[in-house]
């Protein structure tokens, strides 16, 4: 008899616990604060002596935070981030009489960027935004010169997220421009996002 009665205590227990769980199960929470992101994309510059560049791959690391407004209607995100691309082909110190470049019409950009934006939701869990970019970009070897190899940069990114089903997991692609001050790279670069919120 106490069997019994423990088996049928277990039930109605076990059928109170289901009866408060939705049917449809229970609603995805985005979440938003701190988080980290792995970019792969392609680069290339415009404007140089031989009008552009080869494109190349795009490397970019980032860590940030988000912070909400109007009920995770609206989102800024604020982050730092170093990317690595290169110019190929592409001179920027001017050509010679043989129309070969007087500097190295290849080298090496490493940005290093803060960067500030807002993100708008447009349907559930899809967002579209812009971003304002800042930093200082690393140049190997000297494409004009004059031994600068530290240069400022500016620039802008327009922005598409969307946070998936996969909890912490967000997908997205940046398309951007930075000016590197100094020689004036017109630097334009893609790249889709992988963004793990904690």
């Amino acid at each position: 008899m106490r069997k019994l009665a423990t088996l049928v205590a277990a039930l109605l227990v076990s059928s109170s616990a289901f009866a408060a769980t939705p049917p449809e199960g229970v609603p995805l929470q985005v979440r938003r604060g701190f988080f980290t992101e792995t970019d792969v994309g392609g680069i290339f510059t415009v404007g140089g002596d031989n009008g552009y560049s080869n494109l190349q791959t795009y490397l970019q690391l980032g860590l940030g935070y988000q912070l909400t407004l109007n009920e995770g209607k609206g989102i800024i995100p604020i982050g730092l981030h170093v990317g690595i691309g290169a110019n190929a082909q592409n001179c920027w110190a001017g050509l010679n009489n043989t129309g070969a470049c007087v500097q190295s019409d290849n080298f090496t950009m490493t940005f290093l960027n803060l960067s500030v934006g807002y993100l708008h939701q447009i349907v559930e869990r899809f967002y579209v935004g812009g971003k304002l970019l800042g930093g200082v970009t690393l140049l190997d070897p000297d494409p004009i010169g004059d031994g600068g190899l530290v240069r400022g940069n500016f620039g802008v990114a327009l922005s598409l997220e969307y946070a998936t089903n996969m909890d912490h997991f967000s997908v997205g692609i940046d398309v951007s421009y930075r000016l590197v001050i100094g020689p004036n790279i017109n630097a334009l670069m893609f790249y889709p996002r992988v963004q793990y919120t904690f």
